[in-house]
């Protein structure tokens, strides 16, 4: 008996994933079964992968136009279609395509909201702005976690400058908690800093809760300490804003020379210039590959008629930094002041005789944008704090390690 039983339940599981692989092939349409997979088995379907494969997406738009014809149901079929059509600049079609997609009724909430998605990404592409949020709006009632849409929302509200809602949005994704969330953070700082910049013309108080907020999320924001440090000297506490700014050359120390104008100017005030020098030299020690301290450095002591020191300070500059023409225009500042004494005027062309001289050094990790000064944000791919300073070889290493030619 018990054989019997064992021999019907395997018989019924058997029958049970026949039925499951069926009903993952076959689906009812107009009341006849249609097999999944011959949809995908056209030769339009796959030489159209194959032309997108090859980055042919002229070609495989054609393909895919074609097998969309005779596979009219085929979601993703049409979805590859619609994108691309996006990606090509033919907005109107993806958006028809798209907005048929969703008439369907068949559609299941993931697939309703992904097809939505795709929608928002049309309108957004065609300057549909009102649409887009609507759409992303839409995506995130169906699938509150969907991370592309909100970040898609936080973009929307970063370009028409409508921080404060940026901000919100890039919470929602801080909540969702994904493996990146030390960037998402970082992210929200920015955003933070930047609400608290457009309230500086008007509540100086919000503009400087904002400014904490940001820092209290990611100490490593460096502009929110300038600007921190900012609305406390405009309100009279010049002793607050020293401290704000000495805070970030000890907590984001590469970026220390964005307040070295504000702190010297500050420590001038207090008549305490000494304490600039000490800053300077505590940064150099710190980080002996410096370059900026030691022009910060080499120019105020320029101002106290210590030019010889100024120039051992450039020098010294140099050779961690040989391409920098702020360094060279300052030598020869101090050069002139120091009537073009023959022995430096040598010592410095024996420096920096291979030297090459660029304006725009910072360059964007993420798109490779160029920019002649540090920004916060990209005006190309619009990502946040991702502009680093681009390095030559120093000439110190030049001149030690051998080169290509010279190694073989």
């Amino acid at each position: 008996m018990t054989s019997y039983v064992f021999l019907a339940v395997l018989v019924a599981l058997l029958a049970g994933l026949g039925v499951g692989k069926a009903w993952e092939r076959y689906k009812l349409r107009d009341g006849r079964w249609v097999d999944r997979r011959r949809l995908r088995e056209t030769p339009h379907y796959m030489l159209g992968l194959n032309f997108l494969v090859d980055n042919q997406v002229d070609l495989a738009i054609d393909e895919l136009t074609k097998a969309a014809s005779s596979s009219g149901d085929a979601l993703e079929i049409q979805m590859i279609l619609g994108n691309l059509l996006r990606l090509k600049g033919q907005v109107g079609r993806a958006i028809n395509i798209h907005q048929a997609l969703l008439q369907r009724g068949d559609l299941t909430t993931l697939e309703h909201a992904y097809v939505l998605l795709s929608l928002g990404l049309d309108f957004r592409h065609g300057g549909f702005v009102d649409r887009a949020l609507e759409a992303f709006q839409g995506v995130v009632r169906l699938d509150p976690r969907n991370r592309y849409a909100l970040i898609n929302l936080q973009k929307l509200h970063e370009e028409q400058h409508q921080w404060a809602e940026a901000a919100q949005v890039r919470e929602q994704i801080v909540a969702l908690g994904a493996s990146d969330s030390t960037a998402d953070r970082q992210i929200l700082a920015f955003l933070r800093n930047e609400v608290g910049r457009s309230e500086l013309a008007g509540d100086l108080a919000a503009a400087t809760t904002a400014f904490r907020s940001a820092l209290d999320i990611d100490a490593q924001t460096a502009p929110a300490y300038l600007n921190l440090g900012d609305v406390l000297e405009r309100q009279g506490d010049l002793a607050g804003a020293v401290r704000v700014w000495e805070q970030l050359t000890r907590t984001v120390p590469e970026r220390a020379h964005l307040a070295f104008d504000r702190l010297e100017r500050a420590y001038t005030a207090g008549r305490t210039p000494e304490r600039f020098v000490e800053l300077c030299e505590r940064l150099i020690a710190a980080q002996p590959q410096d370059w900026r301290a030691r022009l910060a450095l080499s120019r105020h002591l320029s101002a106290a008629s210590d030019h010889r020191r100024a120039f051992e300070l450039l020098l010294d500059a140099l050779g961690h930094h040989p391409h920098g023409i702020a360094i060279h225009q300052e030598v020869w500042r101090t050069l002139s002041a120091l009537a073009f004494d023959t022995a430096l005027v040598r010592a410095y062309t024996d420096l920096t005789h291979e030297a090459v001289f660029y304006l725009d050094p910072h360059i964007c990790v993420s798109c490779r944008y160029r920019s002649t000064e540090l920004l916060w944000q990209c005006p190309q791919c619009h990502e946040w704090n991702t502009f680093i300073e681009e390095r030559l070889t120093p000439a110190r290493a030049a001149a030690v390690e051998p080169g290509p030619r010279e190694a073989a």
